[in-house]
């Protein structure tokens, strides 16, 4: 139950259906779960040591809110997570892991093409398809600490809906760089696929700060 509950809170952070500086009670979450209390505060627990919640003494749960410094501060974290996970990633996948990352991009690409409008379903399907992309980048570096690390992070970054504030432009920029990616890995360059990376995670920072 205390996993369901986690999971069911956490989806709805995610997707915007819970926003940033609401209130969540115990109580309601019992009610709505048709839980004990128990099961639901350790689902708070853990959703608050993830990151997504706030528990305050006496004033109670609310969803995190986050300022722009503390947004920087996690796609910078990213960058040095996963550009050392992508360095490691050029010199251990195989043929399979790149076959996965093309078809991913494939998905990706016919997603945006056209004029580009951040509608609901458009922005969710590609945030999920970006996310599975820097998965598969993350779980070809056979490194699971380091997959483990910086999977959070990114699931946190998530929460600010980055491709609903990306212009067209930024949105081509974005693709690009998952080419270049792709083709640093298959050329098995550690270095390029570091450096690119680094600058695709550190652009996306910059541009969710320029559009804030």
């Amino acid at each position: 139950m205390a996993d369901r509950v986690y999971e069911a809170i956490r989806r709805e952070i995610l997707d915007g259906r819970l926003a940033a500086g609401e209130k969540i009670t115990e109580a309601v979450l019992a009610e709505r779960f048709d839980a004990s209390r128990t099961p639901v505060r350790s689902a708070i627990v853990r959703l608050a040591g993830d990151g997504f919640v706030e528990m305050t003494p006496r004033s109670g749960t609310v969803v995190k809110r986050r300022t722009p410094a503390e947004v920087s501060e996690i796609y910078e974290v990213r960058a040095l997570l996963e550009s050392a996970a992508a360095g490691l990633a050029a010199g251990r996948c195989d043929e399979r892991d790149l076959d996965e990352l093309k078809a991913i991009q494939s998905e990706m690409e016919a997603a945006t093409t056209g004029p580009w409008q951040a509608e609901e379903e458009v922005v969710e399907r590609i945030s999920a398809l970006n996310q599975a992309f820097h998965q598969k980048i993350l779980e070809a570096s056979r490194n699971a600490t380091l997959a483990d690390s910086a999977a959070r992070l990114m699931n946190i970054g998530f929460l600010i809906n980055t491709y609903a504030r990306f212009s067209h432009p930024e949105i081509e920029r974005s693709l690009f760089e998952h080419r270049q990616l792709i083709a640093a890995l298959t050329s098995r360059d550690p270095a390029w696929a570091e450096a690119v990376m680094r600058a695709h995670i550190l652009g996306a920072r910059n541009s969710l700060a320029a559009a804030s």
